[in-house]
């Protein structure tokens, strides 16, 4: 298994850009959720990379739901 990274970035407008790498499938939403929530739950726009397309496993999908 790939290790999860969040890479976050703000600019001196205050505005925030994530990018993740190492979660297949629709898991990367799900790992950002909590710190878009924290960051105030506004999302301009939403980019998914070609990971985001990869199926996952049954097993692999439940361990991202639960």
């Amino acid at each position: 298994m790939a290790e999860e990274v969040v890479e976050v970035t703000i600019d001196a407008r205050g505005n925030v850009a994530m990018h993740v790498r190492g979660v297949e499938g629709p898991g990367c939403t799900d790992t950002t959720e909590a710190l878009v929530d924290l960051l105030g739950g506004d999302v301009t726009a939403q980019e998914l990379t070609a990971e985001a397309y990869v199926e996952v496993s049954a097993e692999q999908q439940d361990r991202l739901w639960h």
